[in-house]
């Protein structure tokens, strides 16, 4: 069965995406759709409940990430900052998985993250996140 967006309770479980002045019904629907293209939405990935939310935990990294992107901030993971003279130090995407270093960026893809590891621990081979999850099929 093929997960529909519930507007009103992702605005309700992601308040910070609230505001429909912001973030449009047409918005949300349009980065869902865009979600469903790195968490495949059948019931191999996950059952109902879990598919939904770790598709609203997609929606709500997809919007983070964009809004970062429109403010002129990269989604990059510090590692380390000073404040006298100015320093941080940034990790590079790790040559393995940038699919995991990518959700990495924002505590939305963090959760998804933790969910799609749990319900695929063990099963695949290699770094286990990106042929099971992808959409494409890799």
């Amino acid at each position: 069965m093929q997960t529909v967006l519930n507007v009103s309770l992702f605005r309700t479980l992601f308040p910070l995406f609230a505001d429909e002045d912001i973030y449009p019904d047409t918005l949300l629907e349009h980065w869902y759709k865009v979600g469903k293209c790195y968490i495949k939405d059948n019931e191999c990935t996950l059952d109902d409940d879990c598919r939904e939310h770790a598709l609203m935990l997609m929606l709500a990294h997809l919007l983070s990430v964009q809004d970062a992107v429109n403010s002129g901030n990269q989604s990059r993971i510090i590692t380390s900052a000073s404040e006298g003279k100015v320093s941080v130090s940034l990790a590079e995407p790790p040559s393995a998985s940038n699919f995991s270093y990518w959700l990495n960026c924002t505590s939305y893809g963090s959760q998804v993250l933790a969910m799609l590891s749990v319900a695929f621990v063990g099963g695949w081979v290699g770094d286990g996140l990106e042929r099971p999850l992808l959409g494409g099929g890799f």
